[in-house]
């Protein structure tokens, strides 16, 4: 399988395009990508990281409760990548990503669940491509939670 996209830039600002269309023409900037206050105005090669990193991870965390017998509901993952300057005139770094899993699932200990997230973690394809520190928390709705979710209803 191989995927790709293309970054167009020019002088302060460029556009992002996927193969598959997901993006088309996504506007990201210096602005988007170091100034929080302009979140607004564009993506950021960061903010994809995120997005990559956790939907790899949900899928993979899915595969694993699967293989286990368990089908979640619903996994909603929360990726955080901060891009950080130790100091003036350093180089850029991403030094950790942070990861937030809350899992609508059922018939699961929490300590089977926890084990079973800490795998997907370690088998995440594009976790383990970044070579950086993850960070993994999980919490869980309960079945008593899902008037939350009127599909389960």
């Amino acid at each position: 399988m191989d995927r790709g996209a293309i970054a167009r830039w020019k002088v302060d600002d460029g556009k992002l395009t996927t193969d598959s269309g997901a993006l088309v023409n996504t506007p990201y900037t210096r602005a988007s990508r170091f100034e929080l206050e302009a979140f607004p105005s564009g993506s950021s090669p960061e903010e994809l990281l995120a997005a990559a990193v956790a939907g790899c991870f949900a899928m993979t965390f899915a595969h694993q409760l699967a293989d286990h017998h368990h089908l979640p509901y619903e996994l909603r993952v929360e990726a955080r990548v901060m891009l950080v300057r130790p100091k003036p005139h350093a180089r850029w770094t991403v030094p950790t990503v942070r990861l937030h899993c809350t899992a609508l699932v059922t018939g699961v200990d929490d300590d089977v669940l926890a084990a079973l997230a800490h795998a997907a973690k370690t088998e995440s394809p594009i976790i383990r491509a970044m070579g950086v520190d993850v960070s993994l928390t999980i919490t869980r709705d309960r079945p008593e939670d899902w008037h939350e979710h009127p599909a389960v209803q």
